[in-house]
């Protein structure tokens, strides 16, 4: 267990940071700090989603921050890490799984120079960092959409594209849950922070990260249905082939099967100009049937 601890220059607030805790520590983290069983609970389940909850001595919240790259699996605990928060008044307890250096220096420094005073305060500059990673992430996201679109209807590498198709759209519509829990999150901790610029420009952040992810979504899904109307359109097209070909030859296998009897008594078997004869039948019924189809515009 890695435990900082860091307090405001005008001693308003203290700020504890723990990355990796086992059980034990945990234990030891609730009797320290007064922090209650249950939400502690929630911190060692990995899958566990955003959400709100207010104590009795502090307010838990949960958040859902994305992991860097977008060559992950489509698990919650795959393509995000959870950082849990506790605080009231005048202290704030975040426990996360993975190091978490980037939220960590950029809030110390604004702590440092009095930039963040309260508790409040921090807690933004918290969520507004989560909401970033999922802005980076939908930039990656869309341009994995994009490029798995030109290899499906470009360069056309459908055995690729059929998987691509369903991690783009099964990413897409987790991030979508995500942010609906994140909302009510930020919804629950608004209603308990004074209004300022900063809490609107997470709101905002907010609607537009829904708005994007929403579009994703269902660029993500017309693409799956695009891809099937597109192989039904492709196995159409080689029945069709696969029919026309059937077409010329059944006549023709026909006539070469009546002919292929071998009876005794077959007048064309003695005639001179039986087997000629017999390719120019066939060549005419080849000819009527390519002009039946021309005139049907199946050619």
């Amino acid at each position: 267990m890695i435990l900082k601890e860091l307090k405001s220059p005008n001693h308003q607030f203290t700020w504890v940071d723990i990355t990796g805790p086992t059980v034990e520590d945990l234990s030891e983290v609730s009797n320290r700090y007064h922090l209650h069983h249950h939400h502690l609970h929630d911190c060692l389940e990995p899958d566990h989603l955003p959400k709100f909850e207010e104590g009795e001595d502090y307010q838990f919240i949960i958040l859902r921050k994305m992991l860097d790259g977008v060559e992950r699996g489509i698990t919650v605990h795959a393509l995000t890490t959870k950082i849990a928060i506790f605080y009231n008044d005048s202290m704030v307890v975040s426990i996360h799984r993975l190091p978490q250096d980037e939220i960590y220096s950029v809030c110390e420094q604004a702590i440092r120079a009095g930039k963040i005073a309260t508790v409040g305060q921090l807690l933004l500059r918290i969520i507004a960092r989560v909401q970033q990673s999922y802005d980076v992430y939908a930039t990656q996201l869309n341009n994995n959409i994009d490029d798995t679109e030109a290899k499906l209807f470009i360069r056309k590498t459908e055995a690729q594209s059929i998987e691509s198709l369903y991690l783009l759209k099964r990413r897409a519509s987790l991030c979508k849950k995500l942010l609906l829990l994140s909302g009510e999150v930020i919804l629950s901790v608004s209603h308990r922070q004074k209004k300022s610029n900063e809490l609107q420009d997470i709101r905002d952040t907010q609607a537009k990260l829904q708005l994007f992810y929403d579009q994703l979504s269902d660029d993500a899904q017309n693409l799956v249905s695009t891809y099937m109307s597109f192989s039904a359109h492709k196995t159409n097209d080689v029945m069709k082939i696969l029919t026309i070909f059937s077409a010329y030859f059944l006549p023709l296998t026909f006539i070469v099967g009546v002919y292929g009897m071998n009876f005794r008594f077959m007048p064309e078997l003695d005639w001179e100009w039986g087997y000629p004869a017999v390719l120019v039948l066939m060549l005419v019924v080849f000819l009527a049937i390519y002009i039946w189809f021309r005139r049907k515009k199946w050619l």
